[in-house]
């Protein structure tokens, strides 16, 4: 995959979490604190993804999987999307998905913490 391809991908998903981020919580900050650090803060991470790639694709894949009752499809479904454009680390797609997992249930045990 080439890099502007790459950019364009990740564009692509960023745009999409801001607007599903928006859509879940009518565009209004502070009314539900929960939802608002699990989507806009999906949003924010699908955004610096290219830069911190594998811990921000673990916070949307805790936003998606487990903070909310029911499993947020669409935010699991972008985070998975961005896993063919990060750089793999040691070209290895395992250890990526093991970062990303450990960052995900990191990120699960500090929300109590958070709020």
């Amino acid at each position: 995959m080439s890099q502007f391809q790459r950019t364009l991908v990740a564009v692509f998903d960023a745009t999409a979490m801001g607007f599903f981020a928006y859509y879940v919580t009518g565009g209004r900050f502070g009314a539900d604190p929960i939802a608002d650090l699990v989507m806009w803060g999906s949003a924010a991470a699908a955004a610096v993804a290219a830069m911190v790639a594998w811990v921000a694709i673990g916070y949307i894949l805790c936003a998606g999987l487990l903070v909310l009752e029911t499993p947020q499809l669409i935010v699991t479904s972008l985070a998975f999307a961005l896993t063919p454009i990060v750089p793999r680390p040691r070209e290895t797609l395992a250890l990526g998905l093991t970062i990303a997992s450990g960052a995900a249930l990191a990120f699960r045990a500090a929300l109590p913490y958070v709020l």
